[in-house]
């Protein structure tokens, strides 16, 4: 297949307003598991919205690891599925990959060593683009945890500590998991303009945008 990218960071690092400009200024075909991506996949967004949420917010409790990880196994196959049908594209870029799915699996105890090695199995991007944000950032981003659901932080409610938490440790799961891939480190803290411009310098060199 035709190579394609990864856009990767930490929960509220910008990725979707990147995401959103790549596509609607610069014509890259956007692979991702949101919803303004999922109009032909109603089944992942229902997964997503309503069973993943569910699983989540449960795990350990009324569903087993095993379960839980279950409820994640499609959304992965489908970003899987639709990077093989963008195949004859020139520009594609997927929203975190399986990277940041498996990451947060791991540091919230969800181990599945065989479905983890499944999805390491799946083609790999030409490059990955890390969007680096602080966790006092993001956490100003989410409206003081406002925003957050159950998968962006330790603890069973949001607070600052138990975001900063997660948030650092996932950054250097995430770090460690793309480490054989050629990778670009972005700095997120940055006006959203100039965030745009440092991926763009990296994926449309001067004179192809």
């Amino acid at each position: 297949m035709t190579g394609f990218w990864t856009l990767l960071g930490p929960d509220f690092s910008g990725k979707s307003t990147v995401l959103t400009r790549l596509h609607t200024e610069h014509g890259w075909h956007v692979v991702s598991y949101d919803d303004r991506y999922l109009e032909s996949a109603p089944m992942v967004r229902l997964l997503r919205e309503n069973w993943v949420g569910e699983a989540f917010a449960h795990r350990g409790e009324r569903y087993s690891p095993q379960m839980v990880l279950a409820a994640l196994h499609p959304i992965v196959l489908h970003l899987r599925d639709e990077l093989a049908r963008a195949a004859d594209r020139e520009r594609v870029i997927v929203d975190s990959y399986y990277y940041k799915l498996l990451s947060k699996c791991a540091l919230l105890g969800l181990e599945d060593s065989e479905l983890f090695a499944q999805w390491r199995s799946f083609p790999q991007p030409d490059g990955v683009l890390y969007l680096d944000v602080s966790s006092d950032v993001a956490w100003e981003r989410s409206l003081g945890g406002e925003r957050l659901n159950c998968f962006e932080h330790f603890g069973q409610e949001p607070t600052h500590e138990g975001f900063a938490g997660l948030q650092d440790a996932l950054r250097g799961t995430l770090l460690k998991e793309v480490a054989e891939l050629p990778l670009t480190v972005v700095d997120g803290d940055v006006p959203p303009e100039v965030v745009l411009d440092q991926v763009l310098a990296v994926l449309e060199p001067r004179g192809v945008r």
